[in-house]
């Protein structure tokens, strides 16, 4: 499976054709957390988009999204609490996303924020 990150789920909505080349290159493989979800989702309903809020439902429940379960915030901490020690800063999303994927064995993350995910042991990011 490759995870998709909410950047690249945007672009993917709004018709980007980098992004939409790239995830029909991995159609059968993409999957993405809730921690995606709620990102999108939080966008969506601050715009009051109904159109937006209709059209991330409908990508959603077309894929595998990934839950955010107990091992998770065990995982995100470690993520967390290294990359900080090392002097490297990442978002606090990032890092709950990175466990969903740690998790689940997923090593692949599409997106435009190659340099947060790429601090992260064991996860490659692919930039459409």
């Amino acid at each position: 499976m490759i995870c998709i990150d909410s950047d690249c789920i945007i672009d993917f909505l709004k018709g980007n054709e980098k992004v939409i080349k790239t995830i029909e290159k991995y159609k059968n493989e993409i999957c993405t957390t809730e921690i995606n979800a709620f990102e999108i989702f939080f966008g969506a309903y601050r715009k009051f988009s109904k159109e937006e809020i209709n059209e991330a439902s409908r990508f959603f429940n077309s894929i595998d999204v990934l839950s955010f379960d107990k091992p998770c915030g065990k995982i995100s901490a470690e993520i967390l609490s290294s990359l900080l020690k090392q002097g490297k800063e990442i978002e606090q999303n990032d890092c709950f996303i990175a466990s969903i994927m740690i998790k689940n064995h997923v090593k692949k993350i599409i997106t435009r924020n190659k340099k947060h995910f790429s601090k992260i042991k064991d996860i490659e990011a692919i930039v459409p």
